[in-house]
């Protein structure tokens, strides 16, 4: 039964890339050569043109991400001194107090393993629409 499974993945996966192959649906076909309305010179001054006027785009990267650099009113020492306050304050002791990620609790289950079972298979089926299966 295995073997049939591999046999038709294979053939599956064969069949299914010659389509990419090329003919009527390779997206890098029936363009040719393109002409183009302006010389390099052109387009060269162009870019020296908008690079001066500020309204050239920049890389992807500065595309993507905000490059800009926040601003600060505090010196690095004043940064330090609050650093050095809040850990002799205990104020960064756990850096995720407020998250919404999970955390283990504080005190120890007092239930057993089969009853956290059942209340997972209970909720289940719940959230399935099937109660009490």
């Amino acid at each position: 039964m295995i073997r049939k499974h591999h046999i038709a993945a294979a053939a599956l996966a064969l069949l299914g890339t010659s389509a990419f192959a090329g003919g009527e649906f390779d997206p890098l076909t029936g363009f040719g050569p393109v002409q183009s309305t302006v010389s390099r010179t052109e387009v060269r001054a162009q870019v020296a043109e908008a690079r001066s006027a500020g309204t050239l785009g920049g890389t992807r990267e500065e595309r993507m991400f905000d490059t800009a650099v926040a601003g600060s009113s505090l010196s690095r020492a004043e940064v330090r001194a609050e650093l050095a306050r809040a850990r002799a304050e205990g104020g960064n002791d756990s850096f995720d107090v407020g998250t919404n990620y999970a955390q283990a609790p504080k005190t120890p289950s007092t239930l057993t393993r089969e009853q956290v079972r059942e209340e997972t298979r209970l909720a289940r089926g719940v959230r399935r629409g099937v109660q009490g299966s």
